[in-house]
């Protein structure tokens, strides 16, 4: 199973959808494969061009095969392994922004964690499992900018220099408030807990947020805006909350969460609306499945889900895997 790393053109036509099953499922049993289900979204949400899908895929199989050929203590190996994880949104991040500075910060966490990041002018990021955030320290007075993949929360200290958050699906404009954004799934959430915030699509769509307000853009065109609820958003309190949206991102939130590779039918066109917990993985399941009137199954690191009321159909035999948009 180590020549997938030979073969840049097989993870291209993953991210296309273009391989056969025969590939999907060697892929699904390499030992490095929740790693490639990580590359994989951060792949779709850029929308990059099939030579920049291969040149990253490239850089990250480098990286991975080095490793492997590193010797060290077992507690380090278990080490680099996360780190791995940690460090796929950078590896996008880096690729998709080689001109930036130098002196660029590159934060980013692995699946099911949470990290705080001080800023030099003593405002903080709160990143999400499976996020990253760049930032360049130099002339930071007079140009407060920071790069986001995933998902942050922002407390940002009032200055004269306006503090801009930069994301595949928008950009995010404030002088100083507590704020949260997430690009995940094509879908482009701002959520203002203080103050006052400016969000524009890429379209430039713009959309002003008071404290206590939060809304969506799908496709560039914002959704009406909502009431927030709570002090802090839901997942810095354990807990992913939705409402009304597509099953396929709550099993991907739920990937990111739990480190797990979901492989799902029954869901197309379902939508979900609830919560499910961190830290418990098969009461979350059970708190997604069963108002959905699914049931799921688990081997290892894969969880099958499917209809409770398909019956012919064994779980160990569903072969699509999860697709991010």
């Amino acid at each position: 199973m180590e020549n997938v790393y030979h073969d840049a053109s097989l993870f291209t036509r993953w991210v296309k959808g273009e391989i056969s099953d025969a590939e999907r499922q060697s892929l699904e049993r390499h030992p490095d494969f929740y790693l490639f289900r990580h590359l994989l979204e951060s792949v779709k949400q850029q929308q990059l061009p099939d030579q920049d899908i291969q040149s990253l895929w490239t850089r990250f199989a480098a990286s991975r095969q080095l490793r492997k050929r590193t010797s060290g203590p077992q507690w380090l190996w278990w080490w680099v392994a996360g780190a791995a994880v940690a460090t796929l949104a950078l590896f996008t991040w880096v690729f998709l922004y080689t001109a930036a500075s130098p002196a660029s910060n590159i934060a980013a966490t692995a699946t099911g964690e949470q990290k705080t990041v001080q800023l030099p002018d003593g405002s903080t990021v709160r990143l999400n499992a499976v996020s990253s955030v760049e930032f360049v320290t130099k002339n930071w007075a007079s140009e407060r900018r920071v790069r986001l993949i995933g998902e942050a929360f922002f407390q940002v200290k009032k200055r004269p220099a306006p503090f801009i958050v930069e994301t595949a699906g928008g950009s995010v404009f404030v002088l100083g408030t507590n704020f949260n954004v997430q690009y995940r799934c094509n879908a482009f959430r701002v959520a203002c807990y203080t103050g006052l915030v400016q969000a524009t699509t890429l379209i430039g769509n713009e959309q002003a947020l008071r404290g206590g307000q939060k809304t969506v853009a799908r496709d560039g065109q914002w959704q009406p805006l909502m009431a927030i609820t709570d002090p802090w958003p839901a997942w810095m309190q354990g807990e992913s909350r939705f409402g009304d949206a597509p099953v396929y991102e709550v099993l991907a939130e739920l990937e990111r969460q739990y480190n797990i590779a979901v492989q799902a039918s029954g869901i197309e066109g379902r939508r979900f609306s609830g919560t499910f917990i961190h830290g418990d993985l098969p009461l979350a399941l059970r708190m997604v499945c069963e108002p959905l009137g699914l049931q799921y199954e688990m081997d290892g690191r894969q969880v099958f889900i499917r209809r409770k009321d398909d019956l012919l159909t064994p779980a160990s035999e569903i072969t699509a895997p999860l697709h991010f948009q």
